[in-house]
């Protein structure tokens, strides 16, 4: 008969912040939403311990905020904060297609070549799921392809904590913009253009102007700080 193997405490909180932290991630818990610490211990089946311990790590790394007196919440980011997110997103992902373009190898170049495919049959169909994979199997490619693990690191990071205001393919146009923006990024990589590639990426993911108010006010109320 086999013997059930039992967690360690600090094993346990962690497996229940990654589990949350992917719930944040896609969205499944909204910036601004309340969680309850007595429906978490029942939802993974555990004590309060295990989930403050959680709670305490996603609060470090400004997932969540507990606030004394009313309890535990998703984090939200301010309009300076979110803005700020973005751009740096913007400047990182063009100094990556400026060294995908220096460096791609062959399977990174296949890659990406499927993933712009990929993306415009999506977008012809209005495929909301498969654009939201293919892009970012486009974006991997390119961080594959840039050969810099600490760049891909600190993009993979920042996407994290943004993709619950980035995910916006469902504004009407939204994906077929996106997909040629793709096109005109690969074609400058591809061909080695690595001035063209940083321009073309940072215009694909800057939101600035009128631009980034439009962007703010599709987002849906509560998820910004006031």
């Amino acid at each position: 008969m086999l013997s059930t193997v039992t967690l360690p405490a600090a094993s346990r909180s962690a497996e229940i912040a990654a589990e949350l932290e992917h719930d944040i991630e896609t969205a499944r818990l909204l910036p601004g939403q309340p969680l309850d610490e007595r429906e978490l211990a029942e939802r993974f089946g555990v004590s309060r311990t295990p989930v403050r311990e959680a709670v305490q790590q996603l609060t470090t790394r400004g997932l969540l905020r507990v606030i004394p007196r009313q309890g535990i919440f998703v984090a939200r980011m301010s309009i300076a904060e979110l803005r700020a997110m973005f751009e740096v997103l913007a400047e990182l992902e063009g100094a990556c297609a400026k060294l995908a373009a220096r460096r791609m190898d062959d399977l990174s170049r296949s890659k990406m070549q499927d993933a712009c495919a990929r993306c415009v049959k999506a977008a012809a169909s209005e495929n909301v799921a498969a654009y939201t994979k293919a892009n970012a199997d486009f974006h991997e490619a390119l961080y594959g392809g840039a050969h810099n693990m600490f760049l891909a690191e600190q993009l993979r990071s920042i996407r994290r904590r943004t993709q619950m205001y980035r995910s916006s393919f469902q504004r009407p146009g939204q994906m077929q913009r996106s997909a040629q923006d793709h096109l005109r990024v690969a074609k400058a990589v591809l061909a080695g253009d690595a001035l063209t590639a940083q321009r073309e990426m940072v215009e694909h993911i800057a939101v600035g102007g009128a631009g980034f108010a439009e962007f703010v006010s599709m987002l849906p109320p509560g998820m910004l700080a006031s």
